[in-house]
Order: C-alpha cells, then sequence, then structure tokens
C-alpha cells in the first residue's frame, strides 16, 4: 500500500510517500508564496493549489491507495457552502482579535466558564475570537460555514466539509469533555449563525473527487482521511501518546504537549486542552520561537548569513546577556496576554550582536521553561520528552535547552514527525496498529543536562521572570 501525506504548515507545503511493502519514504517540502506583507493571513486556495502541484510531483502519476492529512490548529476561513472564500485564511499568529480578548478577559467569571467548557483560553490566536472579531468589522456571519486550512483541503480533494475533534479542540467551540461542537458556548459568544463542519471519526475517509483526482494526478476514490493537526500529530508520529509522554517541538512557534488520561483544564488558565487524534493533550503553545530566530539573524547580521556561521560565536559561558522577551508575535502560554509586545532588556554599550543574539536562544527557552513548570504542577514531570524542530540544528541553543529544563531529552528520530503521524493514522484507518520499522527508528540520542551549568540557568531564569513581571500588560477594569 502507498500512502500520500500532504501537510500545510505554517510556513511550507510539504509531503511524505510511503510505501508499506518497502519502507521506501520519500519527502519534499517547499516555502508557500503569498501576496501580501502579513503571512498568518493567507489565500486558502492558493495555499491549497501549491500543496496539491507539490502532492502531484511527488506522487509522480504513481498508484496511490491512501491519502493523510496535516495541518495546523486555530486557523479560520469564512466560506460559502459552495467554498468561495467570504475571509482568507486566519492563522494562529493573527492577532486582529486582541483588543476584543483582552476585553472579555476583564471578566473573571467568562474566562474560567468558557476554559472549563472548551480547553482553551480567551485568546485572539482562537478561531472563536477571530469570528467575534469579524462580526465587530461588520462582517455578515449568517449563512456562512467556519473552516480552518486543513479542512478547506480536505473540502477541495472529496466534496465533503468534514473534520474531526481532534482538529476542531484548537477552536474554542468545541466541548472539550464530550468531543461535540458547544452550542452553549456558539450562542454566548453570538456566533450560533456561523455553520460549522460536521465531526467525522480521525479515521474516516471520503473518496478523491474527480477534480481532486486532476489536481494531483491520480485516480478518482481513492480513500482521503480526514485532516489532523501537526500538533496532535507529532504526538501520534513521536510514539508519545500514553499519558506523561510529552513532545517538545521547536519550529516556527514552540510547544510543548504532555498525553493525559482525561481532559484536564488548567487551573491557573496558563495551559490548553485539546485532543490528539488518539486522546486527551494537556499543553502549553508559545507564539515566538524560530520565528524570533529568524527576525534576530536577518535584522543583526543579514539575510544571507547562514544559521551555522553563527554558532561559533555562541558561548556557554557567556552570563552577562541581555534578557530577551519572545513576545514579538503576542503571548500564549502561559500569561495568554496577546497585547504583550517583546524585545531586548537590560542591554549595555559592551553587549555585542552575538550576545544579543544568544540571548535571544535563551529568552526563548526561559519562555518555554515558563510553560513547562505550569504543566508539571498540573502533570507532574513527564516520564518522557521527546525533542523535535529547528532547534535540532543548533548544537548550543538543544544543549542550552536540556540545561534549563534540567532533564533528559530524547531527541526524535522523524525530521517530520507530523507527517509521520498522518501516515501512522493512515495505518490505523486501515486495520493496522499504526506502527512500521520503517517509521519507528532505532534508539534515540538522549540529550543530558549538564549539571555544572543549574546555578546559571537558575540565575537566568530568574531575570527573565523579573522582566516578564514588569512588562505584564495592564489589566484595565481588574
Amino acid at each position: 500500500m502507498k500512502i500520500l501525506a500532504l501537510e500545510a504548515s505554517t510556513t511550507s507545503a510539504k509531503t511524505m510517500l510511503f510505501d508499506t511493502e518497502t519502507g521506501d519514504v520519500q519527502v519534499a517540502s517547499r516555502r508557500f508564496e503569498h501576496d501580501g506583507a502579513d503571512a498568518a493571513v493567507r489565500d486558502g486556495d492558493a495555499i491549497c493549489a501549491q500543496l496539491l502541484a507539490l502532492g502531484r510531483e511527488s506522487a509522480g502519476g504513481g498508484p496511490v491507495d491512501l491519502i493523510v492529512l496535516s495541518g495546523t490548529w486555530h486557523g479560520v476561513t469564512l466560506r460559502r457552502r459552495d467554498l468561495t472564500a467570504v475571509t482568507p485564511v486566519m492563522e494562529w499568529p493573527y492577532t486582529g482579535a486582541q483588543d476584543l480578548s483582552a476585553r472579555l478577559r476583564r471578566d473573571d467569571e467568562f474566562t474560567r466558564w468558557f476554559h472549563d467548557r472548551t480547553g482553551c483560553m480567551v485568546n485572539a490566536s482562537y478561531p472563536a475570537f477571530k469570528l467575534m472579531h469579524l462580526r465587530e468589522q461588520g462582517i455578515d456571519l449568517a449563512g456562512t460555514v467556519a473552516l480552518d486550512q486543513p479542512t478547506l483541503i480536505f473540502a477541495r480533494l472529496t466534496g465533503e466539509i468534514w473534520t474531526n475533534a481532534s482538529l476542531a479542540s484548537g477552536t474554542g467551540l468545541l466541548d472539550a469533555r464530550s468531543g461535540e461542537w458547544d452550542a452553549e458556548v456558539a450562542d454566548r459568544l453570538g456566533l450560533s449563525d456561523v455553520g460549522l463542519p460536521p465531526l467525522r471519526p480521525s479515521t474516516a475517509t471520503a473518496p478523491l473527487t474527480a477534480e481532486g483526482a486532476a489536481a494531483l494526478g491520480l485516480r478518482a476514490g481513492i480513500p482521503v482521511l480526514t485532516p489532523g493537526p501537526d500538533g496532535g500529530l507529532s504526538q501520534v508520529g513521536d510514539l508519545a501518546t500514553e499519558p506523561g509522554e510529552m513532545t517538545f517541538s521547536m519550529g516556527t512557534s514552540g510547544a510543548l504537549r504532555i498525553a493525559t488520561r482525561h481532559p484536564s483544564p488548567s487551573p491557573s488558565f496558563s495551559t490548553w486542552s485539546y485532543r490528539s487524534p488518539v486522546g486527551p493533550l494537556s499543553g502549553a503553545a508559545t507564539s515566538g520561537c524560530g520565528n524570533c530566530v529568524d527576525w534576530a539573524r536577518e535584522r543583526l547580521f543579514g539575510a544571507d548569513v547562514h544559521y551555522a556561521e553563527l554558532e561559533p560565536l555562541l558561548s556557554p559561558d557567556a552570563t552577562d546577556l541581555p534578557v530577551f522577551l519572545p513576545f514579538l508575535f503576542g503571548e500564549r502560554s502561559p500569561g495568554w496576554q496577546d497585547q504583550r509586545r517583546g524585545g531586548w532588556l537590560e542591554l549595555q554599550p559592551h553587549h555585542t550582536r552575538a550576545d544579543m543574539y544568544q540571548g535571544v536562544l535563551e529568552g526563548i527557552v526561559y519562555s518555554l521553561y515558563h510553560c513547562y513548570r505550569e504543566l508539571v504542577a498540573a502533570h507532574g514531570v513527564p516520564r518522557r520528552i521527546v525533542l523535535s524542530g529547528g532547534v535540532l540544528s543548533s548544537p548550543m541553543w538543544t544543549q542550552l535547552t536540556a540545561d534549563v529544563f534540567g532533564v533528559d531529552m530524547e531527541v526524535s528520530t522523524r525530521q517530520h514527525s507530523s507527517l509521520v503521524g498522518a501516515v501512522r493514522m493512515g495505518l490505523r484507518a486501515t486495520g493496522h496498529d499504526g506502527r512500521h520499522s520503517a517509521l519507528d527508528g532505532g534508539a534515540p540520542t538522549v540529550i543530558r543536562p549538564r549539571g555544572q551549568r543549574r546555578e546559571q540557568y537558575d540565575a537566568g531564569f530568574a531575570r527573565y521572570l523579573d522582566q516578564y513581571a514588569r512588562t505584564a500588560p495592564p489589566q484595565v477594569g481588574r
């Protein structure tokens, strides 16, 4: 059996063609091209076309038996029933609803009620508040249906506007316990007239239409699996689905996700509770990670300078670095303050560009460690942590992460764990257990913390927390 996996990530189209008989794996990726200065607002149909074009190249007209899909949580586009666009796709970094969300967060009762019902926070990243913002902007929501990018791609391929509870758990409109759309939440937010896709199991399929087949250069009728969120699929891909197992991805954004036995809203409102395609997840996500590193590299050294050229400039012995708050794109976990702003603090005349760049790497890790402490307080220390993402391209940054966290971390053996997770879900949908020797990899490399650095990084984290507290946005009305 050949499985074609298609993923629309935050920045790139990605594909994986997997042959279950031979174990052959072929991966391709291509950065999305988009018009406009704001990459958080995208033409959903253009993104779909670019992904399907890459899928056509990857399939090469050969036999494919199953198509599986992956994409991002928290995006939303309004569509008419014929799928024509009312709005572009507003992806997770879009912060247009930040003022609305800040206003709603002043109501402690509402914030607690919303989080307890949905597992989500009152924050601009969630589609529920993006839809409220659209209404405030005068857009008529009646008669429209709200989709995310992966659901739109599924609809373009199959003609069916379906999603599943895993993708829907990141909308702010799903009942965290029942796994069904929450009519009471939609009513209280004034969104009852917005159509929502029917929910189907994560193993449900619909046949590829003639139009979808033409776009991919394949035969019509191939089963297409309902799409999954890349974060949840990474959990599946890295075989971290048992309670207490955590995945830790440091890519464009940062995320820590721990498998739990039951949905677990955060008593401190610092973390979220979603669903992977196979079970409950608790986690924390930050808006600033690799995107902050890209920003710093380009502005400090130039876009033509490669990361490998900067690695020799970094030193674990540097202790007097500027403090960097990685909130260039607002804050999600742990404070959920959309209006937070980032940058360097405690800059001194002797600081060099290298000091500022290393400060960015440290600030990102401290922000994620802040999130980790909140998860540990709620769920205990994970029994296993699997690290993945762009952080692994920098040995210094990888070791820094383990040192700050003070725990062993497995290096993911899968470069594209969400694509692997999508393939595993395809195997499950066809009656297999999701494991395959070609996907499972060998013994992972383990990064161990250096105990002699503990005091150094504890002091650095204390400086970070001090500046974090000093720069909190004012909470008007509390």
